[in-house]
């Protein structure tokens, strides 16, 4: 039973510092408050999760508070960085995505003068 509360626990904290998952996903893709905030609730159940084990000294407790935490992170995750009109997930950091080099000077050249 413990358990079964631990996981409503996690979820409520969730639902409270974020809201429904719908509304993450209806954002714009990887808003930076929504980000915020879903680290502050992921820290938050961490914080019930562990202070519930140290007083019951239960496993049901630490297993299931830390797959609800891991399967709402998830989601919320996957909620935040997706478009809402497409779907599909995109880069938070579009500046540091990969792209090819420039004005590089091939092997065969190098130390080539005039």
């Amino acid at each position: 039973m413990a358990g079964i509360a631990t996981v409503v626990a996690v979820y409520g904290v969730y639902q409270l510092g974020i809201g429904p998952v719908s509304v993450a996903q209806s954002t714009d893709p990887n808003h930076p408050v929504l980000a915020s905030s879903r680290k502050k609730a992921g820290y938050t159940a961490l914080a019930l999760v562990g202070s519930l084990f140290l007083i019951t000294k239960d496993a049901n407790i630490a297993i299931l508070g830390a797959g609800t935490i891991v399967f709402m992170e998830l989601n919320y995750r996957h909620a935040i960085m997706a478009d809402p009109m497409s779907g599909k997930i995109q880069n938070p950091n579009p500046e540091t995505a990969y792209e090819p080099a420039q004005n590089v000077v091939p092997m065969f050249a190098q130390g080539e003068t005039g």
